[in-house]
């Protein structure tokens, strides 16, 4: 894997303003030569390092293995994780347009798949919209086709909670998203009513959401999670437009998903297929909900197998 910061220049937003000097951090697994390139786009807290938080779908033996093709990971802008921070307000389309600058200077001109989940899916979604000459299939998993009302609702009081004190703020925005982000059924099978496993005279859930608060501290920070939350909050392709071209869209919803429930991502990709775009959906059968994707990377990379990369997208 090698990372490099690139320089992209000037980029004007979807607000209107214009920021001087932008860079994105950009990591690379495999060699661009290779053929295949598979641009993995990372949710609210990850980064471009795909092979540490999607270890079942990149590296060597997973689904998208660096000795058969190229992948290529971006952190996205306003991030914390060496791409430039940003405090104005930025769009999914905002994040997508640097991405495209900094593959541009690469001179990566062809993406075989954009994959994601969650956030990572929505700029999946919105490359397909905004760059459909350059990409072969997009697969947003727990993603619909525009942020809804329970989520941008979950975002605003996590910002709210941020208000009150960056730090503090911080860990209990995280405390309100990881109960977005797991199932009821998950929670009461781990926690139940027991109590805290490390003692403290408090229920076992309470400990847990602790440790995650305490978690996302080390991870990043109040202005970051200001930042793209609100970018989350901006993202609806409902009612665009889509291009004849628009490459195989597919999209993957989670049973047990609470944040973005599976039907919100069914009628996405059944919405889209109405307008004569080749878009489909498959189901992840999971307890996990939301986090899912990432909690149960090896079932998810088995059922994209069998269903996206045997001859359907790649």
């Amino acid at each position: 894997m090698t990372e490099r910061t690139i320089a992209i220049g000037a980029l004007e937003l979807d607000g209107g303003q214009i920021l001087p000097a932008v860079e994105q951090r950009v990591a690379i697994y495999g060699a661009p030569t290779c053929g295949r390139v598979v641009l993995v786009l990372h949710a609210l807290t990850g980064d471009h390092r795909a092979a540490t938080w999607w270890p079942g779908l990149v590296g060597e033996a997973a689904l998208f293995d660096p000795r058969d093709c190229c992948i290529v990971g971006i952190n996205m802008l306003g991030s914390c994780y060496g791409s430039t921070p940003v405090r104005e307000r930025i769009t999914i389309a905002d994040i997508v347009r640097a991405q495209r600058r900094a593959l541009d200077i690469l001179e990566i001109d062809r993406i075989d798949l954009a994959i994601g989940g969650s956030m990572g899916g929505m700029q999946a979604l919105q490359w397909a919209h905004d760059a459909p000459d350059r990409i072969g299939g997009a697969v947003a998993i727990g993603a619909p086709d525009r942020t809804g009302t329970l989520a941008i609702a979950y975002n605003a009081i996590q910002r709210d909670a941020l208000a009150l004190d960056p730090v503090a703020g911080l860990g209990l925005a995280r405390k309100i998203a990881m109960l977005t982000y797991k199932s009821d059924a998950l929670l009461s099978r781990r926690h139940g009513r027991r109590p805290d496993r490390n003692g403290g005279g408090r229920f076992d859930i309470e400990g847990f959401l602790d440790l995650q608060a305490a978690r996302i501290l080390e991870r990043i920070d109040a202005a970051t999670y200001r930042t793209l939350t609100h970018a989350m909050d901006s993202f609806d392709l409902r009612e665009s437009d889509w291009p004849e071209n628009t490459p195989p869209l597919t999209f993957v919803g989670i049973s047990s998903d609470t944040l973005f429930p599976a039907r919100e991502i069914r009628d996405a990709a059944e919405r889209i297929a109405c307008r004569g775009i080749d878009a489909r959906y498959i189901e992840m059968r999971s307890e996990h909900g939301h986090d899912a994707f990432l909690a149960e990377d090896a079932a998810l990379a088995e059922l994209l197998a069998q269903n996206i990369l045997a001859g359907v997208v790649m």
